[in-house]
């Protein structure tokens, strides 16, 4: 029962706490990874129209789920900066007001989902008539999963505010192992298992989803924050609209990014089948680096918004220097072969084909992306840490609207290669660091942003 009280000890930004940090998280979206590229293996092996299916169904979950995860930053910047200001009681509130509005998100979303599903609204999106009889009854059982996902963001939230990440990995790999294993049986049937392809997948990620869900409330409610439970409490209604301040422009900047990147498969889609599936292969690749980046980005939001509460911004810019290495490192370390061997990887999708040639320069644009977004999303996450969220989603909209614009030309107006038309990634990141560094300049924020003070008073 002590772990929710704070030591009052100041946050220390050597490399190895960084690390300390950010590693769990690393590795606990690096499980996830595995699980994707577990469901991808299933998929692929069950048929083309499948993974091509299923996978743009999880593009539109994922564009839902990116809006709960919006909604988790501002329980972690709130909580952070009452953990640097020694104050537990206030820490209490923010993520109790927190959990309350992202589980009353979640509900909607996932009401919102199956509606325009049940309504057919998404056949709008494919041309394909076979892979909208994956679609739809696959995202009519994922749809459900946004409700336990908004307790897990909470959660997690909570935790790397507090800069008590651990947990999340034991999270991971629970939900990862229960969905593997669940992948076996409902996708194909192995160990007595029911085979019933793509819905056997969505199955098990709604499964696995449920469990973490559950295992993360009580984990947190009996050891990391449990006197954000205790009793029934007040609304704060001021500490309420700070955190919907915080959060609703995260909310709109993730949705919308990830929205945009899902309509870039939809485009796709139009230029063939084989461009789609190696999009889809090339999207997994990508969130290896978003394994490294996802860490990072939220360790620096942490940081960010401590040091500032405790009154340390002459020690903000060293650490971001310290945080910014160490998400190109971990970027290399794990996509280098993007560079080095693109046709071993490809070799493990394809036969030798054009589409494993594809492929594998496709894997050589995305590794010059991963260079912009490796710095692109250390600078938009000290914005986000010192509670600038609205400017972000300034710079987020301006660089998604080129960026719509330039993959709507090479797919539909002059069709180029599918490793070609991956370079407009390459034009957003670019436009995302430009901002984001403009903002930087302009912007006081080593003090952090003024509407904070309202949810200290709160």
């Amino acid at each position: 029962m002590t772990e929710n009280k704070s030591s009052g000890a100041p946050l220390d930004t050597g490399i190895r706490n960084l690390l300390r940090i950010a590693v769990p998280i690393s590795l606990g979206s690096l499980v996830q990874f595995l699980v994707v590229l577990t469901d991808n293996f299933f998929l692929s092996r069950a048929g083309e129209l499948e993974i091509n299916g299923a996978g743009n169904a999880g593009l539109i979950y994922l564009t839902f789920t990116m809006i709960v995860a919006g909604g988790s930053v501002g329980i972690q910047i709130l909580v952070a900066r009452f953990k640097g200001q020694n104050d537990p009681a206030q820490m209490a509130h923010a993520f109790r007001a927190g959990r309350m509005g992202l589980g009353a998100l979640g509900l909607l979303l996932a009401i919102v989902v199956l509606g325009i599903n049940a309504l057919g609204g998404w056949k709008l999106l494919l041309q394909n008539p076979d892979v909208q009889a994956v679609f739809e009854p696959f995202l009519g059982v994922r749809a459900w999963g946004l409700i336990p996902f908004a307790v897990l963001m909470a959660v997690e939230a909570d935790w790397i505010g507090q800069a008590k990440t651990r947990p999340i990995l034991v999270l991971a790999l629970l939900m990862a192992g229960t969905n593997m294993v669940l992948d076996a049986m409902w996708v194909e049937g192995w160990w007595g298992g029911s085979a019933m392809g793509a819905q056997g997948a969505a199955y098990a990620s709604f499964t696995a989803e449920c469990l973490g869900a559950l295992f993360a409330w009580l984990w947190a409610s009996r050891k990391t924050h449990p006197a954000a439970y205790m009793g029934r409490a007040e609304r704060n209604r001021a500490m309420e609209r700070q955190w919907w301040s915080l959060s609703a422009p995260v909310m709109a900047q993730f949705g919308m990014t990830i929205a945009t990147w899902a309509s870039f498969f939809f485009f796709v889609e139009r230029v063939g089948m084989m461009e789609l599936k190696v999009s889809h292969l090339t999207r997994n690749a990508f969130m290896l680096a978003f394994v490294i980046c996802s860490g990072l980005g939220q360790t620096t939001r942490t940081v960010v918004s401590t040091l500032i509460g405790e009154g340390r911004s002459q020690e903000l810019v060293p650490a971001i220097l310290k945080l910014a290495a160490l998400s190109y490192g971990g970027v290399w370390l794990l996509t280098h072969g993007y560079l080095f061997y693109p046709d071993w990887l490809a070799s493990h999708f394809f036969e030798p084909s054009p589409g494993r040639d594809a492929m594998a320069a496709t894997l050589g644009t995305a590794f010059v992306a991963l260079q912009f977004y490796a710095l692109s999303s250390i600078l938009i996450s000290v914005l986000q840490g010192s509670g600038y969220t609205k400017p972000v989603f300034l710079i987020e909209f301006i660089s998604v609207g080129i960026y719509v614009v330039v993959a709507y030309a090479v797919t539909l107006v002059w069709t180029q290669p599918i490793d070609v038309i991956w370079r407009a990634d390459w034009i957003y990141f670019i436009c995302m660091i430009v901002g984001a560094a403009g903002a930087l300049r302009v912007l006081p924020w080593r003090q952090g942003h003024p509407s904070l003070k309202e949810a200290e008073s709160a």
